[in-house]
C-alpha cells in the first residue's frame, strides 16, 4: 500500500532525519527497515522498546471475566490488517475436537473492532467467545495479568517490523503469549526463533494445535503456564533505557 503524496512526506522525513542527532525506533526490525530507505540514519539510530510500567497493577476484574477458566485474551484494537477470522476458526475447531472444553474455556476479543464488525456479529451468541469494543487501560492490564494466555495478532504479511505497544505488558503478565504473525516479525525475534507458541496469523491448523498444547498443560498443571523471560523484562525496563541513553551521551 502506497499512500498518496508519499514522495512529499518522504522528502520531509529526510530533512528531519538529516538534522536529528539521533533517531529512536521501538524495534530493531523497524530500525533496519528505515535505514534501508534512509541510509543517512544508519550511524545515528537507536532502539528503545516500549517501556514496561513498573507500577503495581490493581486487580480490577470486570464481571464478564470468568476466573479459573482456560482464558485466551486478545486485548487491543483489531486494526484492518489484524483479521481475527483465522483465530476464531481455530478456536471453534478446538472446541469441536474437545467438546469438554466448552465448559471451561473462553476466548476474549477486547478492543476496537469496527473493521471486522460483520465477522464478529456472527459470534455474538457464542457463549465461549466474548467480544467488547472498549475497556479502560488499567482494567485491560488487570485482565492481561489474569488471563491464562495473552494473544498478539499481527497482519498476514511477509514481515511485521513493528513492536506492539502491549508487548511489555504481556511480558510483565508472565503468561504464555500466543503469537500470530509473520515469520519475520519483531515479536518473534524477541521471543526467539524456537518459541513454541507461534504461527502465521492465517494458519488455522497451527493455531488450533498451539491452543490445544496450552490447554493440555493447563489441565495437567496450570502453574506451568508462565512466560518466564527475565531477559525481556530487563529489555523493556528503565535499566535498559538508562544504558541506551548513557551509550550515546558518552559518545557526545
Amino acid at each position: 500500500w502506497i499512500e498518496k503524496s508519499y514522495k512529499h512526506k518522504e522528502k520531509f522525513m529526510l530533512k528531519i532525519m538529516e538534522k536529528a542527532n539521533y533517531l529512536v525506533f521501538p524495534s530493531l526490525l523497524l530500525k533496519n527497515w528505515m535505514e534501508s530507505y534512509f541510509p543517512v540514519i544508519e550511524n545515528k539510530s537507536l532502539v528503545i522498546p516500549h517501556q514496561m510500567n513498573s507500577e503495581k497493577i490493581e486487580n480490577i476484574l470486570p464481571n464478564f471475566f470468568i476466573q479459573n477458566q482456560f482464558s485466551l485474551l486478545h486485548g487491543g484494537n483489531l486494526l484492518a490488517q489484524r483479521n481475527p477470522k483465522f483465530l476464531i476458526e481455530a478456536y471453534i475447531n478446538f472446541l469441536n475436537n474437545y467438546p469438554e472444553a466448552k465448559n471451561n474455556t473462553r476466548l476474549y476479543l477486547i478492543g476496537g473492532n469496527s473493521y471486522h464488525s460483520k465477522l464478529l456479529e456472527k459470534f455474538e451468541e457464542n457463549s465461549n467467545i466474548f467480544i467488547l469494543s472498549f475497556l479502560d487501560y488499567k482494567t485491560m492490564q488487570s485482565l492481561e495479568n489474569n488471563a491464562t494466555v495473552n494473544i498478539i495478532l499481527e497482519a498476514v504479511s511477509e514481515i511485521s517490523p513493528f513492536l506492539p505497544g502491549k508487548f511489555p505488558n504481556c511480558v510483565k503478565a508472565n503468561k504464555p503469549i500466543l503469537v500470530l504473525g509473520p515469520y519475520y516479525s519483531e515479536v518473534r525475534r524477541l521471543l526467539g526463533n524456537d518459541y513454541t507458541y507461534w504461527s502465521e496469523a492465517n494458519d488455522t491448523v497451527a493455531i488450533e494445535n498451539n491452543i490445544n498444547k496450552l490447554y493440555q498443560i493447563w489441565l495437567s498443571n496450570s502453574e506451568e503456564l508462565i512466560l518466564d523471560r527475565p531477559d525481556l523484562t530487563e529489555y523493556s525496563s528503565v535499566i535498559h533505557l538508562k544504558k541506551t541513553i548513557e551509550s550515546i551521551t558518552s559518545i557526545t
